[in-house]
């Protein structure tokens, strides 16, 4: 990414924030702590389930609308019903466009707020198989 972030970026990227904010529940991009303390990002929605991504692996593009989509590899689904709000925000990278003008090289990387929800289920992640590449965070 070429560009830079400046404060016409700011302002799209506020606007965003406040539409993502509208979103309730587990939202693409927010994270996941699974009972053994591994952290993951959520990466995709199937309505009764999500997938989970590693922290720091692919990339989170959001929309004017608050949606993320994101681009990287995916780990299997886990039931949304196994997921439960903590209280704990923590600030992620999203990107969008430069000025929203779609181009090669024209991506911003920006933080958002992202909320932490806890689960169930077991991690059965690709992390899981290559302890050595593991993300704290």
């Amino acid at each position: 990414m070429n560009v830079e972030f400046d404060e016409k970026d700011q302002v799209i990227a506020d606007q965003k924030i406040v539409e993502r904010e509208k979103i309730s529940g587990p939202r693409i991009g927010d994270f996941v702590r699974f009972p053994a303390g591994e952290i993951e990002r959520i990466s995709h929605d199937w309505g009764d389930s999500v997938q989970t991504s590693p922290v720091g692996a692919g990339s989170f593009y959001l929309s004017y609308e608050g949606n993320a989509s994101f681009s990287g590899g995916l780990n299997p689904s886990i039931p949304k019903d196994s997921l439960r709000e903590t209280d704990e925000i923590r600030k992620a990278t999203f990107w969008f466009f430069h000025h929203d003008w779609a181009g090669a090289d024209r991506g911003v990387r920006f933080e958002a707020p992202c909320r932490v929800f806890e689960t169930t289920a077991p991690y059965e992640g690709f992390m899981s198989y290559h302890k050595e590449w593991k993300c704290d965070e």
